[in-house]
């Protein structure tokens, strides 16, 4: 089965914590948070009891959760050079303030950079997600 690179990355993304699915027969992501859906409407799938009662129709997709969040953020703090603005972002870090980090790198002009990286990371986990998972994935 095939997987596009967007929808396993997509669960890594936001910031609060949600569980996301594939639904294999039309190609879409569903989201589910504080028990409600968001994102494409399925027809008959409202909730997650519904999910588990068509499991033979859905991929639970990874999660990196805000741990995984700031394990990514502090490997992009060893590549930047000591500075006070460095201390800003660990401290951003240490507090779990996500605006505050990308606005000290927006400061910094470095905002470009840490996409760049963090798509790089969050691109080569959810490779070897599907290929633990025998799923084949197209960009």
């Amino acid at each position: 089965m095939k997987i596009r690179l967007d929808d396993v990355m997509q669960s890594f993304s936001f910031p609060f914590e949600a569980v996301y699915y594939y639904y294999i027969p039309l190609e879409t992501v569903l989201m589910f948070a504080d028990g409600m859906i968001y994102g494409k409407a399925v027809n008959g799938i409202s909730s997650e009891e519904d999910v588990r009662k068509h499991s033979d129709s859905f991929i639970k997709l990874p999660q990196i959760g805000a741990e995984g969040r700031r394990k990514v953020m502090s490997g992009f703090l060893d590549a930047v050079p000591n500075s006070e603005w460095k201390e800003r972002m660990i401290s951003a870090v240490a507090a779990e303030n996500t605006a505050e980090f990308e606005n000290v790198l927006r400061e910094e002009r470095l905002l470009i950079a840490w996409y760049n990286y963090r798509d790089d990371v969050y691109s080569e986990f959810a490779k070897r997600w599907c290929e633990a998972n025998g799923l084949e994935l197209i960009r």
